[in-house]
């Protein structure tokens, strides 16, 4: 028998989507450069090195007897090198690679993709989400510098992070923020049911920026929370709203290590906590309740007995900025942002924000025929709240 370990919750949620959806829940980086500065030969080389000094992929989620496990099967890279005869073509090609590594539940957590065109050259990295969390992505982005010989004991840190990670969840499980959710969720009444997704691949939104003042305190990260319930309650009828979001609270300890150690946080508005509309100050309160709460796995909120199964209306994505030149084995590259892709099993939609310098860019991907709304329509409501709400608060903080 192969080494075993167990799924921690984040990566239980992903396996259990793959298994009902037929598609794994995967992130993908991609690099742009000019044509013919990349070497095939390096950037095996450099991707190997990756692989190698990542335990987490090269392990695969695994189902026996009722029982999910992650277990070990090292693999060489899964990398080739593909040509296309136009610009154009690139993106179709990405599609087709980010299709096949979805629907291939059973394969390795990682594809690596070198595409070459007249104008520019690409590589695509494609990476099962149940392996890989936010923090993992900036880890590999730095590896992909040079190589790296693979330390002994790096697959025994991931078994140890694995065994830290799950206990700590179990403490959680037993905590009192079950009492905290189980409260929350069953006042909230009944939740909307979760609605037929289309199989289409959608294009990303870009919407306007929105200015932040420099002297703005605080964490702007509820207020972008705040103005998509808000914006939600101007496209849909009346009810409970629910946006889940990644939360980190890895230990520090691992903090080098590549894995998944996150869970999903679920912001909740309802009717009955409605605020004045020019006001968040109450939604930010409650936010600050469920935050102290935020270590309660995901997968343990959707099983406390109340109408809400785990679908969320919207899935958020919140970063800093940071310098998009990354180097690949020696040669800068500009990191591109994929402008196809679908939204996630869980959600009708993925809000992106990047927080960079005085501006908050803003993403959409909405499954407009799941939704029953479109990306313009929902996105300009966001956007009006999200500017009502900055300009309220800072308004607030001067006085």
């Amino acid at each position: 028998m192969r080494d075993r370990l167990p799924l921690l919750s984040a990566q239980l949620s992903f396996a259990l989507a793959a298994q009902r959806s037929g598609r794994r829940g995967t992130v993908t980086l991609m690099f742009r450069t000019p044509p013919c500065r990349l070497s095939t030969a390096d950037v095996r080389k450099v991707l190997e090195s990756v692989l190698l000094r990542n335990p987490a992929l090269s392990y695969r989620i695994g189902f026996s007897r009722g029982t999910a496990y992650q277990e070990w099967y090292p693999e060489p890279c899964d990398f080739a090198e593909l040509h296309t005869a136009s610009a154009e073509d690139v993106s179709v090609c990405m599609t087709e690679v980010i299709e096949e590594f979805e629907t291939s539940l059973d394969g390795a957590a990682m594809a690596a993709r070198l595409i070459r065109s007249p104008e520019d050259d690409h590589l695509l990295l494609v990476l099962d989400h149940a392996m890989v969390d936010e923090k993992s992505m900036l880890i590999i982005k730095q590896q992909l510098a040079s190589l790296s010989d693979p330390d002994d004991l790096q697959r025994a840190r991931y078994q140890a992070a694995i065994k830290d990670r799950n206990a700590f969840e179990e403490r959680a499980v037993n905590g009192p923020g079950i009492k905290f959710w189980a409260d929350r969720l069953g006042a909230a009444g009944e939740f909307p049911r979760a609605r037929m997704k289309s199989t289409r691949v959608h294009p990303i939104e870009r919407l306007p920026d929105v200015a932040v003042p420099r002297s703005f305190r605080g964490s702007l990260f509820p207020y972008v929370l705040y103005s998509i319930h808000r914006a939600l309650r101007d496209v849909t009828e009346p009810g409970p709203t629910v946006i889940g979001y990644p939360w980190g609270g890895r230990n520090a300890a691992y903090a080098e290590v590549v894995g998944c150690f996150m869970n999903t946080v679920v912001s909740l508005d309802t009717p009955g906590l409605q605020q004045t509309p020019d006001s968040p100050d109450r939604f930010v309160r409650s936010w600050y309740r469920e935050i102290d709460h935020a270590d309660v796995p995901f997968i343990a909120v959707t099983s406390l007995g109340s109408t809400f199964t785990g679908s969320v209306t919207a899935m958020l994505s919140y970063t800093h900025g940071v310098e998009r030149t990354v180097n690949i084995a020696g040669v800068p590259a500009v990191e591109v942002t994929s402008t196809e892709t679908r939204p996630p099993e869980m959600c009708t939609f993925l809000a992106a924000t990047a927080l960079h310098k005085e501006e908050l860019r803003l993403r959409l991907l909405l499954d407009e025929e799941s939704a029953g709304y479109g990306a313009q329509e929902f996105g300009a409501r966001w956007r009006h709240w999200l500017t009502t709400a900055i300009s309220t608060s800072f308004t607030q903080q001067k006085s």
